[in-house]
């Protein structure tokens, strides 16, 4: 297979997702190793700034306007072509920007190779015809999401630009091999930087969580336990709105973290809090069982909160008595992270799975 450039397609997002990063990251890794990579975006001069990087950043309003998964179809009655008539007076400005930013697009040939995510759906075969294409499914459990909005669409997974499938787990590699046995599907092993959520011994009582995950359980959970009154000391932090040194600061601190994971197809959230030395208690979400293990974590049956809660009051109780038990456990999962989930086993995995698929 002929080596062009690869171009990993990035949504702008404006939360914190650590899937971004990944796909950053990912690029970097290939230009390091003489790969000519580039993450993909819509708009002119756009880079996330929540996490440091130098990353080589391609621009095509083109290939967004064509993944677009909300354009509803035109309204022709005499009204709607009224309206969008006066829209297009009103917003002419925006429009001879985005007719700019269009003409500074890169060109992608067939040469190339597109890497999209797998949240595109039904879309992802639609832009740029002919190229080459990889999905990057960072959560198998998204595969047929927007499908039900496209009826007679062709799952994109079966049609011939489209070359190979990447994911984050064995869970999704097994998942994915089955529903699609003819496809090729490479597992790319992430790495958690040590250097960054490092272990730290000096633990507090507190609570580590994401809100933005199952808030509906963490509230349950959070409500239950203060009715209980059995959280004694023990605080309670959300991770919410931080940048990525203020994430870790609140892990080292931490000496539990609560997963919330549901049908991820890895979840980075609970590995981060392992490798800074939290004890995990929480749902492993399907892509965690892998990391989640019972010598040094608790695992929690998917949205069972009273088992939860449970669970939290034990170590809580338990902590007072037998702190060193807790800290030792929280030394093995770092160590585990360390181990299995290191930045340069992520590196080794990336290059080796594109190899395979440009045949080198």
């Amino acid at each position: 297979m002929d080596v062009g450039k690869i171009y990993f397609v990035c949504p702008e997002e404006k939360k914190v997702k650590g899937g971004i990063k990944q796909l950053y990251r990912q690029v970097d890794v290939l230009n390091k190793h003489g790969f000519d990579a580039y993450i993909l975006h819509e708009n002119q001069g756009f880079r996330y700034t929540w996490f440091k990087n130098l990353t080589k950043i391609s621009y095509s309003k083109e290939v967004f306007d064509s993944l677009s998964l909300y354009k509803p179809l035109p309204d022709n009655s005499l009204k709607g072509k009224l309206k969008r008539t006066i829209k297009n007076i009103l917003y002419s400005s925006r429009i001879a920007a985005e007719k700019k930013q269009r003409a500074l697009d890169i060109k992608i040939t067939s040469k190339d190779i597109l890497v999209l995510p797998e949240v595109y759906g039904p879309n992802i075969t639609k832009t740029l015809v002919g190229v080459r294409k990889v999905i990057y499914n960072q959560n198998c459990y998204y595969t047929f999401r927007k499908f039900e909005d496209y009826p007679n669409s062709e799952i994109p997974y079966n049609n011939k630009d489209v070359v190979a499938i990447i994911v984050a787990s064995e869970d999704a590699k097994e998942y994915l091999t089955f529903a699609f046995p003819n496809m090729p599907v490479y597992r790319v092993k992430y790495g958690i930087d040590g250097n960054m959520f490092s272990y730290s011994l000096n633990k507090k009582k507190q609570v580590a969580f994401m809100p933005r995950k199952l808030q509906e359980d963490i509230i349950q959970i959070i409500e239950i336990l203060k009715s209980r009154n059995n959280l004694k000391d023990w605080q309670f932090m959300p991770i919410d709105n931080m940048n990525e040194n203020e994430v870790t600061s609140v892990l080292r601190d931490s000496m539990l973290f609560l997963s919330l994971n549901y049908r991820e197809g890895f979840g980075m959230p609970p590995a981060e809090a392992m490798s800074c030395g939290c004890i995990v208690v929480g749902y492993h979400g399907m892509g965690g069982k892998e990391y989640l293990k019972e010598e040094f974590s608790y695992s929690i049956q998917d949205r069972d909160i009273i088992s939860f809660v449970k669970q939290i009051e034990f170590i809580i109780e338990d902590f007072e008595n037998n702190q060193e038990k807790y800290l030792s456990k929280g030394k093995m999962a770092s160590d585990y992270i360390s181990k299995e989930y290191s930045m340069q086993m992520e590196e080794e995995t990336i290059i080796s799975t594109w190899k395979s698929i440009l045949n080198l």
